[in-house]
């Protein structure tokens, strides 16, 4: 279910018994539900109406016997029990289950089993990109070494701290964060479940403490920099000038505050958002563009950190240093119970003896990145060759990321090994890396890049930032080409990606620049788009639940618009 007060009462009232949870995300399809009640034979599941209808589709598949009883946190409807009786379910409320547990702790007193350091504490089901999502095991001991790791930088949450619960609860990101919460005596509050309305959630609980996915960041920044564009005039000179002397501040002298525009217009924004009480913020499970990082830095005077790491080894790999407050395009350097080194990998041409990255960058070594310590994690369940493939037996945990020590110690994620393909000209290409640096483009909100061994080039699937393409994009375009006012800004998103030649060009324009200036090879810029206003998500099964982008489904929707794509692009010049 959904981030609630009911999951976090039901997990700790598990660990008071040794027990181990197994948490789903609302959002699976009832195939990956059965799968997974399937490999770990639950017999109970806690949850609200909303996800009854897949486990109950689930239940009569026949291939979970074991699945016996749910616990409904909202309540017993009569449409609810006769759903639930014809797939030979037992329903139980919440409220029952706790009633009958006050009265066994009056009775007969508060049974305590705590677990022990190596007892598994939950599985955290990795999101399934290809083929049948893996339950990564998590023991209690990698959860505390997690807190205990990152709490030298201050993250460690203290009584006075508040935490707003609104990224998933299955995800091990939002988990060692209210494992912290927990521990260090914090408050959690818990978002409406609508990511429409998290600004206003943020409002109303001003958190302490947040972390953040680089989308959620840059959502807000789009908005922020949507309306100062569409404001105009003296405003957006005025905010133009703030920003830029902040930037300079920053950069040039580490300081985080600005004695005039932070009272004349940063305070007031900040404080708009719900995010004046913020004393650090802390991205991570995708690289967050140095552009967004230095400008909340700027907009919100605190240190904003981003970290690396992996479900496997329990989030947390390296963290930026929060007194580092100029440097961007790192994540810091190990968090204090790991270890990280980086391996050769000869056919990508990545060694630990390398001294220059692109364009003449000194650095360290280059590699895959291996994490070793307390915090990775025993295993995959009933998988023990996934296991032996991602773990050796000298206890390293094999990333599949490519990272550069840069000259000051911290690391740089630079490639990705997993999901590397060969273009027809024996040149590899990773698609995640080179998406990553084309949503710096404002006009972009999502990019699938495609690529194979039969093409000598790469193609993608653009959806546009529907916000940015009529507001600011628009009224520029009706400007410069003497429209007049409001004929594209009132046009329909679709009619604008469907048919709008200039956005197509702008996005390519912006695709060519941001390649060239953030390095890509020929190879790895792309020649041709389609704009799709349609977003990719969970719904659509475009994206799993942790938002990463299922690209085999991808390939398969979009299959007859690449081959179109492919035809469109002239053939490569021959050199013979």
């Amino acid at each position: 279910m959904k981030n609630c007060v009911e999951w976090l009462l039901t997990e700790q009232s598990i660990y008071c018994h040794s027990g181990t949870t197994v948490p789903f995300y609302d959002t699976l399809g009832p195939a990956t539900v059965e799968f997974m009640l399937t490999q770990t034979n639950l017999p109970t599941v806690v949850c609200t109406r909303a996800e009854l209808p897949a486990l109950c589709q689930a239940k009569k598949s026949g291939n979970c016997p074991s699945f016996q009883n749910v616990i409904l946190v909202n309540g017993i409807i009569p449409e609810i029990t006769s759903m639930a009786k014809e797939a030979k379910l037992n329903l139980i409320s919440f409220a029952k289950v706790e009633a009958m547990g006050a009265q066994i702790v009056e009775t007969q007193g508060h049974k305590h089993t705590p677990p022990s350091i190596n007892d598994i504490a939950t599985f955290c089901y990795t999101s399934g990109t290809t083929g049948n999502p893996k339950g990564a095991l998590i023991t209690h001991g990698n959860l505390m070494a997690t807190n205990s790791g990152v709490a030298p930088t201050g993250l460690g949450p203290t009584p006075s701290d508040r935490h707003l619960s609104y990224l998933p609860l299955p995800h091990i990101f939002e988990r060692v964060t209210v494992t912290g919460m927990l521990v260090g005596g914090g408050s959690i509050g818990f978002f409406r479940g609508d990511p429409k309305y998290l600004l206003e959630d943020i409002q109303a609980l001003r958190p302490t403490i947040m972390p953040v996915a680089p989308r959620v960041l840059n959502k807000i920044y789009d908005k922020i920099m949507a309306g100062i564009a569409s404001a105009g005039g003296s405003k957006k000179k005025l905010f133009d000038m703030a920003l830029h002397a902040k930037t300079q501040n920053l950069q040039k002298h580490g300081k985080l505050t600005h004695p005039l525009w932070d009272k004349l217009l940063f305070n007031k924004i900040k404080t708009a958002l719900g995010m004046d009480k913020l004393r650090m913020m802390v991205s991570g499970s995708a690289p967050l563009s140095a552009p967004v990082m230095t400008f909340f830095r700027c907009l919100l005077g605190i240190p904003v950190l981003e970290g690396y790491g992996q479900t496997e080894g329990s989030a947390a790999a390296t963290i930026s240093d929060p007194t580092d407050l100029a440097t961007v395009g790192h994540v810091g350097g190990p968090v204090a119970c790991t270890e990280v080194v980086l391996v050769d990998v000869p056919e990508m041409g990545y060694l630990h003896t390398d001294s220059l990255h692109r364009g003449n960058q000194p650095c360290k070594g280059r590699g895959e990145i291996w994490i070793r310590g307390p915090n990775v994690f025993p295993g995959y369940y009933k998988e023990p060759e996934k296991t032996r493939e991602t773990l050796d037996d000298d206890g390293w945990l094999h990333s599949g990321d490519i990272g550069l020590w840069r000259m000051d110690g911290s690391l740089q994620i630079i490639d990705r090994k997993k999901n590397i393909f060969k273009l027809s000209q024996g040149e590899y290409v990773a698609a995640e890396k080179i998406e990553n640096v084309l949503l710096q483009s404002p006009l972009i909100a999502q990019v699938f890049v495609y690529g194979d061994s039969y093409q000598s080039c790469l193609v993608a699937i653009v959806v546009p930032d529907e916000e940015v393409v009529q507001g600011s994009w628009a009224k520029q375009k009706e400007e410069e080409n003497g429209m007049s006012e409001g004929i594209l800004s009132k046009s329909s998103f679709e009619s604008l990606c469907k048919s709008n030649k200039d956005l197509k060009m702008d996005i390519m324009k912006d695709i060519k620049t941001l390649s060239k200036s953030n390095g890509l090879h020929g190879f790895e810029t792309v020649k041709a788009i389609h704009l799709d206003s349609e977003p990719f998500s969970v719904e659509n099964a475009l994206l799993t639940p942790t938002f990463k982008m299922k690209r085999q489904q991808l390939r398969d929707k979009y299959e007859k618009i690449i081959d179109d794509l492919y035809k469109s692009v002239p053939p490569p010049k021959s050199k013979l």
